[in-house]
């Protein structure tokens, strides 16, 4: 029984990610040696070429990011990514001392939060949000940015 090509290397190559995307450094890709970019070339333009029957988006924004798991951020990192934490199944009562209001919050603070985005949704608090970041790959700089690959050396 022969293998289905949705089960093959490029599958594999994104392991257990959820990935939908493999996004790749101008950068790098072009201070990768010349016969290494001739083949990426080839191959980018066999991918075009075989799929340009299917409508693709007209642009992508890509920013670097990190990676941060709901229930370990911070409330800085909560506030950045629009996600609020609810302590309490009923609004706080605002009308109370602050004796009467730690004991209001005590009495009625659940073991763990509730975590909702920006449009109200609930959040699991093991899923993992995105955070922008500063990229550390240097920005491409017109074709002028060279990055020296460690690449296998041939033998001589």
């Amino acid at each position: 029984m022969s293998q289905h090509p949705t089960d093959g290397p490029i599958h594999e190559w994104f392991s257990l990610s959820y990935s939908n995307y493999q996004v790749l450094h101008r950068s790098l890709m072009q201070s990768m040696p010349l016969d290494w970019q001739q083949r990426m070339v080839a191959c980018l333009n066999e991918l075009r070429d075989a799929f340009e029957h299917i409508e693709q988006p007209e642009a992508f924004k890509v920013e670097a990011a990190t990676e941060h798991i709901v229930n370990e951020m911070t409330e800085a990192q909560l506030e950045e990514a629009g996600i609020e934490d609810h302590w309490y199944d009923e609004p706080v009562p605002e009308d109370l001392s602050p004796f009467d209001l730690a004991e209001w919050k005590a009495e009625h603070e659940k073991p763990e939060p509730t975590y909702y985005d920006r449009d109200g949704n609930e959040v699991d608090p093991h899923s993992r949000v995105l955070l922008p970041a500063a990229d550390p790959v240097p920005h491409y700089n017109r074709g002028r940015t060279y990055i020296e690959p460690r690449t296998p050396q041939p033998s001589a």
